[in-house]
C-alpha cells in the first residue's frame, strides 16, 4: 500500500515520512505535467519504468460480428482518446529473465 512504500522508503532512508510523501506527491505532479496535453508525453523513471503516452485516433459506428453471439451489429463509434503505457526499464527486465 501507498503507506507501506512510504514507511519503508522513510526507513531505509532516514528521511521522515512527510518528506517522503512530498517528494511521491512532487514526482506524481511532474508526471501529469510531462504526460499531459502540453507535456512531451514520455516521462522516465530511471531504472524503474518508462511512461508513454499513445493518441488513439476515434473509430466510427461500424457493422461486424458480435464475436459472443456470432450475430452481426452495430459498433458504436468511439472518440479519439489518450492512453499512457508503461514499459519497465533495463534493471526489472532482468529481473523476469
Amino acid at each position: 500500500s501507498k503507506a507501506q512504500i512510504i514507511t519503508e522508503l522513510s526507513d531505509k532512508s532516514g528521511v521522515g515520512k512527510k518528506e517522503v510523501q512530498s517528494v511521491l506527491m512532487e514526482l506524481l505532479t511532474l508526471v501529469e505535467r510531462e504526460l499531459g496535453e502540453q507535456g512531451p508525453g514520455e516521462f522516465v523513471v530511471p531504472d524503474l519504468v518508462k511512461l508513454k503516452v499513445k493518441q488513439v485516433p476515434a473509430k466510427p459506428a461500424h457493422m461486424g460480428v458480435d464475436p459472443f453471439t456470432k450475430q452481426e451489429r452495430e459498433f458504436p463509434a468511439k472518440p479519439a482518446s489518450r492512453k499512457v503505457k508503461a514499459a519497465p526499464a533495463a534493471r526489472l527486465k532482468k529481473l523476469g529473465a
